[in-house]
């Protein structure tokens, strides 16, 4: 094998990563937080809490807010994606709360120091 040939062969292996660099690059909220930005789509998402082993309805809409509710009461929340997750500021409440999220066999999970708080899933 020549050099060129050798060129060739490594520019053809390196398209594909090549192609998704640029892709990512011309849309950066699929390169940050594009798992916040899967939920964040205006659509319900089954929100099972790990302490209480209860179930809420989370819905978050593409402009950064949302609610969250269990069937008797519903709080307004607006979020923001972030690098490796979302973070989220229930009305009323100053501050917000960041999780780090990732994809497992049972959905979304969104975890905090390690610990998963809540897991997504439709």
């Amino acid at each position: 094998m020549n050099i060129s040939t050798a060129l060739q062969s490594f520019s053809r292996a390196l398209m594909p990563s090549l192609a998704a660099a640029a892709i990512l690059t011309a849309h950066p909220a699929l390169a940050d937080g594009s798992l916040a930005n899967l939920i964040g789509d205006g659509k319900p998402w089954e929100m099972y809490v790990v302490k209480r082993k209860a179930s809420n309805i989370l819905v978050f809409r593409p402009d950064g807010k949302g609610t969250i509710s269990d069937g008797l009461a519903s709080i307004s929340v607006t979020w923001r994606a972030v690098a490796d997750g979302i973070c989220i500021k229930p009305q009323g409440r100053t501050g917000e709360i960041c999780h780090r999220l990732t994809r497992t066999s049972q959905g979304i999970a969104a975890s905090q120091n390690g610990r998963d708080v809540f897991v997504l899933r439709r």
